[in-house]
């Protein structure tokens, strides 16, 4: 992680108040762009990146109140690079995963989506791919369908898409990362009613 500043012992202990915007927006001009530093250093995209970000700015706000001070000087900044990794790992397994699905689904490939037993599970993940791609192919534009399709599916390279689409490729990536995190999302929503 970047160099990260001295945290402040009252600037933790207002956190654990969540409608102290003030102590929030604080909190978030310190650490915000050092936490998305880390995740791009750690080979993530600009929008994974930000997804980092977000994860982890939801697990302090989930765990700061139980949070103690330790008597050693920087322990909440050895828990947040910590928990940045953690989570840039979490992100990696998931782009893996689902890399993976919806690869072996567009090539008709079940048993190329993983090392496991299908029968069940396969038909499970491939409803939850299709339901999610369908969701999320509605609330994007078709640009930003079509140049995830392409990277993410067909495996066209992002200066292709970017000629054939004529738009930037960074909008190329950028369109790939957020549909794809989109489709994540709704899949992961969509495990957890499953439980």
């Amino acid at each position: 992680m970047t160099a990260l500043p001295e945290t402040r012992h009252s600037l933790l202990v207002r956190l654990s108040t969540p409608d102290d915007v003030e102590a929030w927006t604080e909190f978030m001009s310190i650490y915000q762009l050092a936490i998305f530093q880390y995740a791009r250093s750690r080979g993530l995209q600009e929008a994974d990146g930000w997804e980092v970000v977000q994860q982890v700015l939801m697990l302090v706000h989930q765990k700061i109140g139980d949070w103690q001070a330790a008597e050693r000087p920087g322990a909440f900044r050895a828990w947040l690079m910590r928990t940045s990794l953690r989570v840039c790992q979490q992100v990696f397994r998931e782009m893996t995963r689902h890399a993976k699905v919806i690869k072996a689904i567009a090539a008709g490939r079940p048993s190329a989506a993983g090392g496991r037993d299908f029968n069940e599970s396969l038909d499970r993940d491939r409803w939850a791919l299709c339901y999610a791609s369908e969701i999320v192919r509605n609330e994007v534009s078709d640009a930003a369908w079509e140049a995830f399709w392409l990277t993410a599916v067909a495996m066209v390279s992002p200066k292709d898409v970017a000629a054939r689409l004529g738009m930037k490729i960074g909008a190329v990536y950028t369109a790939k990362c957020r549909v794809l995190a989109r489709i994540r999302q709704v899949v992961r929503e969509l495990s957890e009613v499953d439980r």
